[in-house]
């Protein structure tokens, strides 16, 4: 097909054609212009996250299931007495915090890890006070 009959095509009635051409133009004319509309920034992350919806699920998961099972290690080699560095502590404090606010924000429960976490910290306190972290 030629550019002849392509034009001849879209000024014959065809306005599909227009209105395409039209709204790339628009939108990337909003997109360039000073106002902070960024209607390609959208669509695009729109789609990104329909493509990318499961991984980012799994990774959320992993990420869960990590510091859980983190700290749930943690708690049991301490009761088995097993001396942790300073550096393990602040790490596993870290992650405790980091645990936490997520089950907050997406109303997660889960005693054991809430039991473990407030054990991990009352011995925290108790061997700080007592300066038996290194």
């Amino acid at each position: 097909m030629t550019m002849m009959e392509i034009w001849q095509k879209l000024t014959a009635g065809e306005f599909a054609g227009w209105a395409v051409l039209l709204l790339i133009l628009l939108l990337s004319l909003i997109q360039i212009s000073p106002i902070k509309l960024n209607p390609w920034d959208k669509l695009f992350t729109w789609l990104g996250n329909k493509l990318n919806g499961k991984v980012v699920k799994q990774v959320q998961d992993l990420w869960i299931n990590t510091h859980r099972q983190t700290l749930l290690t943690f708690a049991r080699e301490c009761r088995a007495g097993v001396e942790h560095s300073a550096e393990e502590w602040g790490y596993v404090l870290n992650i405790s915090d980091e645990y936490e606010a997520f089950c907050e924000k997406n109303g997660i429960t889960n005693g054991v890890v809430r039991a473990d976490t407030r054990y991990i910290r009352d011995l925290y306190h108790e061997l700080s006070r007592e300066h038996k972290i290194k």
